[in-house]
C-alpha cells in the first residue's frame, strides 16, 4: 500500500480506499406536513416568506413553501406567494385548500414527510440541510 492523495491509500490493483474523510451520511428530517404548513402560515402572518423545501411522501418527491415574487421585491405579505409543485398561489387559503397528495390536503396527511432539501432558489439548495431552520428541527419526529 502507498499513500496517494490526502486520505487515500492505494491498494493492489490501484484501487483507492478512503479513510477518515468519508462523506457524512445525509440525515433526513421527518416532520408532519401540518407542522410545516403551520410554520409557513406563521411566517406569512409576520410578513416573511418561509422558504421552498423538497420532500418525499410515499416515495414521491414534492416541492412546497413560500417565496417573494419577483425575487428582488420587499419581503411583505403583498409580495409573498405560496408554491406547491409547479403551482403558485397568492392566497394562503387557496394554497392550503388546493395542495393535495392522494386526495388529502397537505396539512391533513397522516404520515410524516421526509424533508430532503430546503432553501431552494433556481433549483439549487441554499442550505445544505433544512435543519438550519431550528423551527423545523424542533418539530422533527424521532426516527
Amino acid at each position: 500500500m502507498e499513500m496517494h492523495k490526502a486520505g487515500c491509500i492505494l491498494q493492489k490493483g490501484g484501487e483507492c480506499v478512503m479513510f477518515g474523510f468519508g462523506e457524512k451520511e445525509k440525515k433526513s428530517l421527518w416532520i408532519m406536513s401540518g407542522d410545516v404548513v403551520e410554520i409557513i402560515k406563521s411566517d406569512y402572518d409576520n410578513d416573511m416568506a418561509f422558504t421552498l423545501i423538497e420532500f418525499l411522501y410515499n416515495g414521491q418527491k414534492y416541492r412546497m413553501g413560500s417565496c417573494v415574487l419577483p425575487a428582488n421585491e420587499e419581503e411583505k405579505k403583498e409580495n409573498i406567494y405560496f408554491v406547491f409543485q409547479d403551482e403558485v398561489y397568492k392566497d394562503f387559503g387557496e394554497f392550503q385548500a388546493k395542495c393535495c397528495i392522494d386526495g388529502k390536503k397537505i396539512s391533513d396527511l397522516e404520515m410524516p414527510i421526509e424533508i430532503i432539501k430546503a432553501g431552494i432558489i433556481d433549483g439549487e439548495a441554499l442550505l445544505r440541510t433544512p435543519w438550519g431552520d431550528t423551527r423545523l428541527a424542533q418539530k422533527a419526529l424521532k426516527k
